[in-house]
């Protein structure tokens, strides 16, 4: 497709302003896939490519109607330059597409070069809020990579400090700050899923596949690898389920004691929920008391009364 067929199609699809921008900060060309870098060299990209059934139907739809989308990137940045010196430019959004491309040996895929990109807080943005946007469902790993990212690139340009006084006096993360801001999110939410960087890859899958629950796998992130790995193999290998409260216990021994040992880790995980006393009476034993049109619930409320009554 000619630079000009490429144009005609853009703008038919109205995409110009809403993805691109600026007319005059782009410009559109077709290359090998091949020198294409994915965001962040591997494995800088916090999503998961598409895998199984998804990746299948974009794959077909690839062979039969070629990458309708153009993939959008940006001037490959200095730092790369020697690590990656086949390459010209950098993903932004379309990374499963270019992979597709490069597995199917395409020749080339249209891009389009965004020139208004100069910063890597602005190219983060603009990848994450597309992935958020355009995927079904966000994994939580996928999450934690990509809020820890944004939260880095704020650090690295400089223009804010790490660590800021609020207007009483005490210290706030500004970058966190402003992640949250830009995910319409609250700052302590943005702190706890970056947390999850923190866990060891089985323990963050788990937390992936609904293995281990959220608060448990954010209070587990603050033990050390050595106390992870122990649980992991507990989780994986006896079924072992981890609530919020044993995860605290956990994170609080290990912050008196040290690295804890498998008979610590396991006495805790073993405790069992303190389970709520409850008195039953059968029926049969009392109903000669009542008439026998009362419910069930008529009885109780006239025992309760009658207990009452003389206490």
């Amino acid at each position: 497709m000619s630079k000009l067929d490429l144009q005609s199609k853009l703008n038919k699809k109205n995409v110009i302003n809403d993805i691109i921008g600026n007319t005059s900060q782009y410009e559109i060309k077709e290359v090998p896939p091949t020198k294409l870098m994915p965001f962040g060299n591997t494995p800088g990209f916090p999503f998961k490519l598409h895998q199984g059934k998804k990746r299948e139907e974009l794959k077909q739809s690839i062979i039969e109607k070629g990458i309708t989308s153009p993939i959008i990137v940006r001037a490959i940045p200095e730092i790369y330059k020697d690590i990656r010196p086949e390459c010209d430019y950098e993903i932004i959004i379309g990374h499963n597409r270019n992979d597709i491309a490069i597995e199917l040996n395409l020749p080339r895929v249209s891009i389009i070069i965004r020139k208004d990109i100069d910063s890597d807080v602005k190219a983060i943005d603009i990848m994450n809020e597309d992935n958020f946007q355009q995927r079904q469902e966000i994994l939580p790993s996928e999450k934690a990579r990509a809020y820890k990212m944004q939260m880095d690139a704020i650090k690295r340009q400089g223009k804010r400090t790490d660590m800021d006084l609020s207007s009483n006096g005490t210290e706030v993360d500004t970058s966190r700050e402003e992640v949250a801001k830009n995910n319409k999110t609250s700052a302590s939410q943005i702190q706890r899923y970056i947390r999850l960087n923190f866990l060891t890859d089985k323990l963050l899958n788990m937390v992936d596949t609904n293995i281990l629950s959220f608060r448990p796998a954010v209070e587990l992130s603050h033990l050390s690898v050595e106390s992870q790995q122990i649980i992991e193999s507990l989780i994986e290998n006896q079924g072992i389920k981890v609530s919020g409260k044993q995860a605290e216990k956990l994170r609080e021994l290990e912050e008196n004691l040290g690295v804890l040992n498998l008979g610590t880790i396991l006495e805790v995980l073993s405790e069992k929920k303190k389970e709520k006393k409850k008195l039953e009476i059968p029926l049969s034993k009392i109903k000669r008391y009542f008439n026998n049109d009362l419910s069930e619930t008529e009885i109780i409320n006239k025992i309760i009364e009658l207990l009452d009554k003389n206490y």
